[in-house]
């Protein structure tokens, strides 16, 4: 329901005070939406980024630039690391901030009591984490890039000497922190308030290791406590995990599926829409344990499908999620022509008011003109790498490609 007294104009977050979120890198950011431009969100000591694997939790989350997030929020300054959250709430949309603070509403008075007055924390107490296992992934989105995916590797040589160059490279990983059992008893020791735990990847079903951090979580009968949350590509579904899944007090399964059908094969790269497909009927006999979702990435390449991919997760009885891409901002679904844009806002018959809103609030933001050429140019290197044509795939861009 919404709420005109929640649109404040205050720039009060929780999550710098209680949450880690992490990157498959090793980077951190105070949370996952923070502005990733040039990694300006992420932790950092004179300057360098902080590394798990490398860096302690305490260096980490007391960083330099986190304290000055919350020093900044507590004289109710907006830091600019947090603008998506700012553009939402200026159009009336509910953000991450408004929707984490309501989360935490029981500790939302007395956040500033563990503060010191540099902005760093008394004590470290996580009460959610965020765990971006590493770039160990088995599909190579388009969407995605080497810093997530390794597979990812396999098509930067095709980038090089083009623009995107800076962006798509193989990059030098520091460390296998998400394999490191020293990080998972450094983070396990500032566990004792611990809420909620969200896993990605990566492929996290592909990273046995952070088992061992949910074992110990349910050794020490903390797990009953705690919600688990997990984010799967939806290749294999792990029955080891789902055996471990069961001990905690619940657990929510992000289901990523971007499209349908052979749209999907060529939107997640290296996916087969009949194994994908064959796990979701798998995965919906949990139903009644596990609390399902799906998790569509909206972009430039999908957003045209939106309406009928809402009818398939209807049809399904699945809730339906959408997380718009914001980086690189030619996958942006703005990009698109107005004439794709106007037949987009004709087909919106399954998408609920706030489906609509949210729509609208993203087709229609400002958009540098420039951004539909990038978008061409990439897509065209990309298939050129790959030996195939957008075309065949999502025919409404085959006569922007030809």
């Amino acid at each position: 329901m919404f709420n005109k007294e929640d649109f404040d104009g205050k720039s009060i977050c929780t999550l710098p005070f209680v949450h880690l979120a992490t990157h498959p890198m090793g980077t951190v950011t105070p949370c996952c939406i923070t502005d990733m431009s040039d990694d300006m969100s992420a932790a950092r000591k004179d300057g360098e980024r902080l590394f798990l694997g490398t860096n302690n939790l305490d260096e980490i989350t007391n960083s330099e630039n986190f304290n000055l997030i919350r020093k900044k929020m507590s004289n109710n300054e907006f830091p600019l690391e947090c603008k998506t959250c700012k553009f939402h709430e200026d159009k009336e949309i509910y953000s991450k901030r408004i929707n984490s603070n309501y989360k935490f509403k029981h500790i939302y008075d007395n956040i500033f009591d563990n503060m010191n007055e540099d902005g760093s924390l008394k004590n470290i107490e996580y009460r959610y984490i965020e765990l971006r296992l590493g770039t160990i992934c088995n599909l190579k989105c388009v969407t995605c890039n080497p810093f997530s995916s390794n597979r990812w590797n396999q098509d930067v040589s095709a980038f090089v000497g083009t623009e995107f160059m800076p962006h798509y490279f193989k990059p030098e990983e520091k460390t296998e922190w998400f394999r490191d059992i020293k990080f998972y008893d450094d983070l396990y020791s500032k566990c004792d308030k611990l809420e909620e735990v969200w896993i990605n990847g990566g492929e996290p079903t592909m990273i046995k290791e952070h088992g061992y951090f949910l074992n110990k979580l349910i050794d020490n009968g903390k797990s009953g406590k705690i919600k688990l949350h997990y984010s799967i590509n939806m290749t294999n579904i792990p029955d080891d995990f789902i055996d471990i899944w069961r001990h905690f007090k619940s657990v929510k399964l992000q289901l990523s599926i971007d499209d349908l059908n052979e749209r999907n094969d060529y939107i997640r790269y290296g996916s087969e829409w009949s194994v994908i497909y064959n796990n979701l009927l798998k995965i919906l006999d949990y139903k009644n344990i596990f609390e399902l979702e799906i998790c569509q990435t909206v972009s430039s390449l999908n957003v045209f499908n939106l309406d009928k991919f809402k009818k398939f997760a209807l049809d399904h009885n699945i809730h339906l999620s959408h997380n718009y891409v914001h980086q690189p901002s030619f996958h942006h679904v703005s990009i698109l022509p107005d004439e794709m844009k106007e037949t987009i806002m004709n087909n919106i018959e399954h998408l609920d008011g706030f489906d609509v809103e949210r729509l609208k609030a993203e087709l229609f933001k400002e958009q540098d003109v420039q951004e539909f050429r990038k978008f061409r140019s990439f897509i065209t290197i990309l298939d050129n790498k790959r030996n195939i044509f957008i075309g065949n795939f999502l025919p409404e861009w085959k006569q922007y490609f030809l």
